[in-house]
């Protein structure tokens, strides 16, 4: 199985002094799980939806191995919120990646995350609400995690430990540890 894990800085995981991100604690349990596994993150420091757009089909394809189970795992929109992209360009590139996407395998959208300032998270959430819309109007399973992420101590911990943006190893192990309790993350990984 190949799996590509698609984002900004909080897919690509900085701040982690681990280096694995959410994306490498999951890969490294579908692995544990059995699976033969080659995975990519093609997290990017500071894109938006719309440099994910511009960039993200052309990196997958250059990895792509024809007859293999390949998986994309998209997770954005912290940088919109950051660069002050308007909502509706933000739920238009969700739409048009996420489209396109569906077209070349099993595809999976992971919510954003919230951060230490609290009017930009209340701008997430109303990010997130979009994202969950677009994703259940295109059939693409999805796992919003800003409710529980607001919600733990652990993370709210780990953001402050870095930047209050980017959370250290700690956060990103909390967001892994949610997503595999998933039933969605679950079963789109394999894990079940």
């Amino acid at each position: 199985m190949i799996t590509f894990f698609i984002g900004d800085s909080l897919t690509l995981g900085c701040g982690d002094e681990a280096g694995l991100g959410w994306p490498g604690r999951l890969a490294s349990a579908m692995m544990h799980h059995g699976q033969d596994l080659t995975w990519y993150n093609l997290g990017v420091r500071a894109n938006t939806t719309t440099k994910i757009r511009e960039r993200w089909k052309e990196e997958v394809t250059r990895r792509f191995l024809p007859g293999q189970n390949t998986r994309l795992v998209f997770s954005f929109g912290v940088a919109d919120i950051s660069n002050d992209v308007p909502a509706k360009a933000s739920f238009d590139n969700a739409e048009a990646i996420l489209s396109e996407a569906k077209a070349l395998g099993p595809t999976l959208f992971i919510g954003p995350m919230p951060v230490g300032d609290q009017d930009r998270t209340e701008r997430i959430i109303q990010l997130s609400l979009g994202f969950e819309s677009v994703c259940e109007r295109l059939g693409v399973p999805h796992v919003p995690v800003i409710g529980f992420l607001r919600e733990s101590d652990a993370y709210a911990s780990a953001l402050e430990a870095y930047d209050n943006v980017h959370p250290a190893a700690k956060g990103y192990a909390t967001l892994a540890e949610y997503l595999m309790q998933t039933h969605a993350a679950r079963e789109f990984l394999g894990l079940d």
